[in-house]
């Protein structure tokens, strides 16, 4: 895992000025990578890395990369996992090696099969920036579902891109403004799609994405998309039976578990106690000799030490706590929210960080997290409260309904899958706000249902649906979250749930086998029972929660706060959006957090600064 920046010049020739903003990038993000650095301009490119060394710490892993015979340069962050099978695979067709590590089977991969083959054999996290010197083409390419993340900004006839915003907004030469629009929308949405910043002029590339820049200009394109990658008639058949599935889906995660935990650094799991991170610990005993797991240990809300335990003491893994209390917390905030670059509405986020820290100062360099689980095997419970609602339209009670209260439940209904609350006044109000500042988003949700009007039950076409759209939305959020902070800690976050053969099972698994007995993941707590305690697969969703207790008084910050001036609101609106704040953890949290966002970035104060503020806050609440 490392960080990445370049700037391509669409004037001509990079210059002094070209590097020493990458260099500038490199030096604000140089917690990703803090092995090493190097730099490289050839062309219109001025390319920057700097490292953390997972695998083949040496210097024969040495970023930006040159390929032997001086056709391609690479800039990668990431791990492709299947990076041995490849190289095999090459090797027979006259590559040669001179090191272990992946990205030089990376490098060659682009070079002798080009990129647009490659990436599509590619199976792990990724984000990189592959120069071809013999056509003159830069490549900025992204994995499929966008666990690693590159940020990308045209501007004064320059194409900019870093692996985090900060990197771009600390250029001289480029302005930093937050875009109310954009906060408008994931104050509305609840969540962001993986391509969108809160800074004006940085987009991220998507995920999946493979953008091709030359002299001609930027040529935007998917190697791959869930949306598209879904075959409705092999989802719809949905016939084989339970042990099958079962036995399948205990095959491929162990695989992927396996090969997540090829590392020549310490590695260790986060194991909360729950299904998906208590799969991860466990299934790494058979890759791993000496490993740990952490668990969060807060003073206050959800403690799930004692289910994280039982899962240690099934599968004879020692699980360490990472202990936090309420000042940890907030001076935990204001660092998360500088390094997540949004207002960091997962009350958990701190906590994470916390983790990480620890993490590093235990001398652990990756750590495996069950990320992903929920989204792909059907985990929340708007899954299934979405679907529940299309029972209206079942006979006999869709026969009582009147044609206009048919069309007008019709018109509800088609929103279902992607409400973000199933109370109908609030969720109008919300899906107003995102169709008039995202239709993009709306035309999506009908791509999804049009893509999977074959499935004939509307329950299980309506779980499918939503959990197809989470791919694009909330999982964006948790992946982007996870990147962020993990790397502030010079840490790799790997996530065994998001591999290629896993998705594709995923995606194509009926909705019967996600949702069963009012059970959710219910195959992936089939798999889990040859794991884990049972008093655990039996435990309803949980994960981690504080209570409002933790930050109660620091709503303060609010009132004649920046944040407002950002969003032009009065008075009467301001008190109006504290006070909703008081009511609701994760309101609190996420218009806290914008206030911050807009003193880091915008009026220049410290995160230790912030830290502070909110202790002095919570304490003068009385709380």
């Amino acid at each position: 895992m490392c960080g990445i920046a370049g700037i391509w010049s669409f004037s001509g020739l990079s210059d002094e000025r070209d590097m020493a903003d990458v260099r500038r990038m490199i030096e604000v993000t140089a917690h990703r990578g803090p092995d090493g650095q190097g730099y490289r301009a050839v062309d219109s490119l001025a390319l920057g890395h700097c490292r953390l060394s997972i695998i083949d710490p040496t210097d024969r892993g040495s970023q930006p990369m040159q390929s032997s015979d001086g056709r391609g340069l690479l800039a990668y962050n990431g791990e492709v996992y299947n990076f041995r099978e490849l190289r095999n695979e090459l090797t027979e067709q006259g590559a040669t090696f001179s090191g272990d590590c992946d990205t030089e089977v990376v490098l060659n991969a682009l070079c002798i099969w080009g990129v647009e083959r490659a990436v599509s054999r590619f199976n792990g996290m990724f984000a990189f920036a592959f120069y071809d010197m013999q056509e003159k083409v830069l490549w900025l390419v992204r994995d499929r579902i966008g666990v690693k993340s590159l940020s990308v900004a045209q501007y004064d006839n320059r194409l900019i891109f870093c692996s985090e915003d900060k990197g771009i907004l600390a250029l001289d030469s480029f302005p930093t403004e937050i875009s109310a629009r954009e906060i408008t929308l994931r104050l509305a949405a609840q969540t962001s799609d993986g391509q969108s910043s809160l800074f004006r002029r940085i987009r991220r590339l998507p995920p999946g994405g493979c953008w091709k820049i030359s002299a001609k200009g930027v040529e935007e394109s998917w190697f791959w998309d869930a949306l598209e990658s879904v075959d409705v008639d092999r989802l719809e058949a949905g016939n084989r039976t339970k042990d099958g599935l079962a036995q399948q889906l205990e095959s491929i995660l162990n695989s992927s578990v396996a090969m997540h935990c090829i590392s020549d650094a310490p590695l260790a799991t986060a194991c909360s106690g729950g299904i998906d991170s208590g799969l991860v610990t466990a299934m790494s005993k058979s890759a791993l000799q000496d490993y740990h797991g952490y668990v969060m240990d807060p003073d206050v809300g959800v403690n799930e030490v004692e289910a994280a335990q039982r899962t240690g003491d099934k599968c004879g893994v020692d699980i360490r706590r990472v202990v936090e209390n309420r000042d940890k917390y907030l001076r935990n905030l204001p660092k998360s929210i500088y390094h997540v670059e949004n207002d960091t509405h997962f009350v958990s986020t701190p906590s994470l960080l916390a983790m990480t820290e620890q993490c590093r100062a235990d001398g652990v360099k990756v750590l495996l997290t069950g990320e992903g689980a929920d989204e792909l095997f059907g985990g929340y419970n708007w899954h299934h409260n979405s679907a529940r609602l299309w029972r209206k339209l079942d006979p006999p009670r869709s026969l009582l309904l009147r044609s206009s209260q048919r069309k007008k439940l019709l018109k509800q209904l088609r929103q279902s899958p992607f409400t973000t609350s199933l109370r109908m006044g609030i969720q109008e109000t919300r899906n107003s706000v995102i169709s008039a500042l995202s239709p993009q988003r709306f035309i999506l949700q009908e791509k999804i249902l049009e893509r999977l009007a074959p499935i004939r039950n509307h329950q299980a076409r309506v779980f499918a649906a939503r959990g197809l759209f989470d791919v694009y939305s909330h999982l964006q959020s948790l992946l982007h979250r996870h990147d962020r902070i993990s790397m502030a800690s010079s840490v790799e976050l790997r996530v065994p749930f998001i591999e290629n053969d896993i998705i594709d099972f995923a995606l194509h698994l009926h909705p019967d086998f996600k949702y069963r007995k009012r059970t959710a993941k219910w195959l992936l707590r089939t798999v889990a029972r040859n794991y884990l305690p049972e008093e655990n697969i039996r435990a309803p969703k949980i994960g981690f929660a504080i209570t409002t207790s933790y930050t109660r008084g620091c709503e303060a910050i609010l009132s004649n706060g920046l944040f407002r001036d950002v969003m032009r609101w009065s008075s009467a609106e301001t008190d109006h959006v504290t006070h909703m704040a008081r009511q609701d953890v994760n309101s609190h949290i996420r218009l806290i957090g914008m206030e911050i966002l807009v003193r880091l970035y915008c009026a220049g104060e410290t995160v230790d600064a912030i830290g502070e503020k909110l202790i002095g806050m919570q304490r003068d609440s009385g709380q």
